[in-house]
């Protein structure tokens, strides 16, 4: 479209063709393609999560329990997570680690997680993905997103980081902190993950305080987040960064309002 500026000057009216500046295209939308927003009662959907089992890794205390109500239930539209201790059972650190494996996996767009964390010292709950090809290449080689980590001995803050291999197949982590949160334990926080090509973007609420770019990397590194990707939620103790466990703390909670995975339009 076109449209003519009249300009005045000492020898007459001037009539200047001026071209209208194109408006930038829109945003790309998201489109809602997978959720839980645990607007039921009982263990957490099968047909949506599975288990881990077992003492599974970083040295952490808890013993990983699978469809067992005490460690994760939905209830009143939350999934809630606990770690027990109970020293009359088999394994008297007990929590669960949630996972899509086999349900779900995801590649680019926007994982929204909304959660209230737990209180206390050596409690490490994290939402994060592992590659789907884990169990084939091992880790680090299938890579790491972590949209949230939280320590209970820092508890004003969350983590957010990358999990890759480098050269020597040893892991080259990219960590991330927030800026300091008073309320993590307190009330209910988004933490947001959003991923395309070229760039990971890493968010609590509306505050964007990690960015991890394909360009900023060797050759080769940016390869496990061009791949398909699968969902962990879970509640750690202890551990190579949980750190020393207060034990009048448990039971540990970690409580989640819904979960939700959309692609750009």
């Amino acid at each position: 479209m076109k449209y003519f500026l009249i300009v005045a000057g000492l020898f007459g009216v001037v009539f200047v063709s001026c071209k209208r500046k194109p408006e930038p295209p829109p945003e790309p939308t998201y489109q809602l393609v997978w959720a839980d927003e645990f607007n039921y009662t009982g263990l957490p959907d099968s047909t949506r999560w599975t288990y881990q089992e077992g003492y599974i890794r970083n040295q952490e205390l808890q013993y990983y329990q699978p469809k067992r109500l005490k460690n994760s239930r939905v209830e009143n539209g939350n999934l809630i997570i606990t770690a027990l201790n109970d020293s009359t059972e088999t394994h008297p650190v007990s929590s669960a680690c949630l996972v899509t494996l086999g349900k779900a996996d995801f590649l680019y767009g926007k994982v929204e997680v909304r959660a209230k964390l737990p209180t206390g010292k050596g409690a490490w709950p994290a939402i994060w993905t592992l590659g789907t090809n884990r169990y084939e290449v091992g880790w680090p080689a299938s890579g790491e997103i972590d949209i949230m980590e939280w320590l209970g001995y820092a508890p004003q803050y969350v983590f957010g980081s990358l999990h890759k291999a480098d050269a020597n197949g040893k892991d080259a982590a990219k960590i991330s902190v927030s800026p300091p949160i008073p309320d993590l334990s307190d009330a209910f926080h988004t933490y947001i993950l959003e991923w395309d090509k070229e760039e990971i973007r890493i968010f609590i609420d509306d505050i964007n305080y990690a960015i991890y770019r394909a360009s900023d990397m060797p050759a080769g590194e940016w390869m496990p987040f061009t791949k398909p990707h699968f969902l962990l939620l879970n509640l750690a103790l202890g551990g190579t960064s949980g750190g020393a466990v207060d034990y009048s703390k448990f039971p540990f909670t970690f409580t989640i309002d819904y979960v939700r995975y959309y692609k750009k339009q």
